[in-house]
């Protein structure tokens, strides 16, 4: 399939309200070339995607989100069916994990309540006096290779994060009416901190890699140093917590292959895919940009999903190997991911494709709706310990677990009938516990969107500087609301405190 058949798809059909296409950098992301901007960030755009992307191939990749049916799926080749390594033995019964139970202690948590930190030092745990001097060393290198004295101070950089700060939650149609001494739109804070022409030059420059030392096989290599970095202060900083949620975000393109509008009220969101892992409230512990499987390859069976959830729990484990119980939806889970982690001491609950049940035998889903709501089946993996429910409530769920069970049976509410009247009906344990516990990579979005920055530039990677920004400052916060309880600010102040002294 080419992009240009895809979008042309999405037009025609009359039941799809919005889709996400997967794009990757150029085909030589390490080249030269890929430094310059692609056109004027204010100037006039086309309406429509440029040649070399409306005739690029769209992959089909296992992963796609989205609970109705997925066109992309539709018109992309039939899914192989998993070959079955092992003969499962699945018998009906409850789960029996053998799990130690969580009783850590977070002293790390601990240390930063006592220390008292301001919105600007928990800011600073991740853009650090380390990671500051290397983006300005990175920055001065390219602009000396292109000829340039730029001369860039860690002082002025600060300026031009707070700006980018200040342009999440006070944005103009052009980023240089900031300068401007209309009364309208003059902003005495950002002219007085840096001159326009200064604050320009400094943002076209930035950089994050050597271009001599870029790894050719790696197609975001140009910020993998910075990537690096930000993983290692993100995991540091982690609150220590039992309950992870893994999942897909989306770092959204706005250059000249950004998005483009469809008619009807649709939209098709062109960007970067970062698989992601957070706490249940919305901490990012750990990222990395999707490059299908050129740069992360599946193993152990798995594919792609799934071997990305291994990695996420491999960062997890260098603080410890602790009992951790981690959620996803059905782009990840499988019968085979949940038996390595089993071996790995870590618990996991997902949703779960039917064809990836290995074979267990449940109730046909279709026998399932004509029983009552909040009917359920469920078997168990006689050697392995991994349960699979399907429960119907509006439509069949299926669910997989390694570490919960079915009891204790609770109720929950829910709509029902034409009247819409609500009412009780029983839930499976892991159901509920995947419900409270599973939103974690939503949460995150939902933070980092508020009041993500608005001001990017024009080569292919650095909408990742907006990205790492708006995902440092949705960390700090988390951090902020639990090591001040009395003195709490919303993500907004949160935000507005930062950008002014950085100003």
């Amino acid at each position: 399939m080419k992009v240009l058949e895809v979008l042309k798809a999405l037009e025609e059909d009359s039941g799809c309200i919005g889709e996400e296409i997967f794009i990757s950098p150029p085909d030589s992301a390490v080249g030269d070339f890929t430094d310059e901007d692609s056109g004027d960030e204010d100037g006039q755009q086309g309406a429509q995607l440029p040649r070399s992307i409306l005739h690029a191939s769209v992959v089909p990749e296992d992963d796609s989100p989205g609970e109705e049916e997925d066109l992309l799926l539709q018109l992309a080749v039939k899914k192989q069916k998993a070959v079955v390594e092992t003969q499962r033995v699945w018998t009906k019964r409850d789960i029996r994990p053998d799990f130690s139970s969580w009783m850590e202690l977070d002293p790390h948590t601990e240390d930063l309540k006592s220390q008292e930190l301001s919105p600007v030092g928990l800011f600073e745990l991740f853009f650090e006096e380390g990671t500051i001097n290397f983006i300005v060393n990175e920055t001065n290198r390219y602009a000396c290779q292109k000829n340039v004295s730029l001369g860039l101070t860690a002082q002025e950089l600060k300026c031009v994060l707070g700006i980018l700060i200040l342009s999440g939650y006070i944005s103009y149609p052009r980023r240089k009416m900031f300068w401007e001494t209309s009364p309208d739109s003059h902003h005495h804070l950002v002219a007085d901190a840096i001159r326009r022409d200064r604050f320009e030059l400094i943002f076209s420059y930035l950089h994050f890699a050597d271009n001599n030392e870029l790894d050719e096989s790696d197609w975001f290599a140009k910020v993998r140093p910075l990537i690096i970095r930000m993983n290692c202060n993100f995991r540091q900083h982690a609150p220590l917590e039992e309950f992870y949620s893994f999942g897909e975000s989306m770092c959204e393109y706005f250059g000249h292959r950004g998005s483009k509008q469809l008619p009807t009220g649709k939209s098709v969101l062109l960007g970067y895919k970062i698989w992601c892992g957070t706490t249940s409230k919305g901490y990012l512990v750990w990222f990395e940009p999707s490059q299908a499987t050129l740069f992360t390859k599946p193993d152990q069976g798995l594919d792609l999903g799934g071997s990305m959830v291994l990695k996420f729990v491999d960062a997890l484990q260098e603080r410890g190997c602790l009992p951790y119980h981690i959620f996803f939806d059905k782009v990840f889970t499988s019968v085979k991911l949940m038996s390595l982690l089993r071996k790995k001491g870590v618990k996991a609950t997902g949703t779960v494709r039917e064809y990836r049940t290995e074979q267990c035998p449940l109730k046909n889903p279709k026998e399932l709706k004509k029983m009552k709501r909040s009917s359920f089946d469920y078997k168990v993996e006689e050697h392995e310990e991994i349960i699979v429910c399907c429960w119907h409530d509006s439509s069949v769920v299926n669910i997989c677990s390694n570490a919960t069970g079915i009891d204790p049976v609770g109720l929950t509410s829910c709509l029902s009938g034409a009247a819409r009247v609500q009412s009780q009906v029983c839930q499976p344990s892991l159901l509920r516990l995947y419900q409270e516990k599973a939103g974690g990579v939503g949460r995150m979005n939902q933070n980092m969107a508020r009041y993500k920055v608005k001001i990017r530039g024009m080569k292919w990677y650095s909408i990742f500087m907006g990205y790492i920004l708006d995902a440092a400052l949705n960390n700090a916060w988390q951090l902020h609301r639990i090591c001040c309880h009395d003195s709490q600010v919303d993500l907004l102040a949160f935000h507005r405190y930062v950008a002014c002294v950085y100003l």
